[in-house]
């Protein structure tokens, strides 16, 4: 469970970094138009990561069998997370750009794959994650 908490933590801080300097990049190559995209995509990622965390930690000290339902239901919850803010963010914003969005949605899988290489790295190429 410490090893799933550190991953979230690790995820949340590349994440926050991640969001930071590309908003700072468009900024900077006068793509501003896309930046609202690029936010909404990565905040959403992060509510992702916070329902996970909390979900886990509700379940951390049930059987096995438990936390893998829970886990399993987590790509519901994501799967529906992404529907209603793609839903939302097409009534509340006219001109919304959807392919910024995208991007920003799928921003956690290069830094979950980074992630990975740096857990397996420090604890053998032969761990769990």
């Amino acid at each position: 469970m410490a090893d799933f908490v550190e991953f979230i933590k690790r995820m949340s801080a590349y994440l926050f970094f991640t969001t930071i300097t590309i908003m700072l990049l468009l900024e900077v190559l006068d793509y501003e138009q896309y930046i609202l995209g690029w936010l909404w995509g990565c905040g959403i990622n992060f509510l992702y990561l916070l329902i996970l965390g909390l979900w886990i930690y509700r379940v951390r000290h049930k059987d096995i069998r438990v936390i893998e339902r829970a886990t399993k239901a987590g790509s519901a919850v994501r799967l529906t997370l992404v529907a209603f803010g793609t839903i939302l963010a097409a009534f509340l914003f006219d001109n919304f750009p959807f392919v910024a969005y995208m991007i920003g949605l799928l921003a956690w899988r290069p830094l979950s794959i980074i992630e990975r290489i740096r857990y397996n790295m420090q604890h053998g190429w032969n761990s769990l994650i």
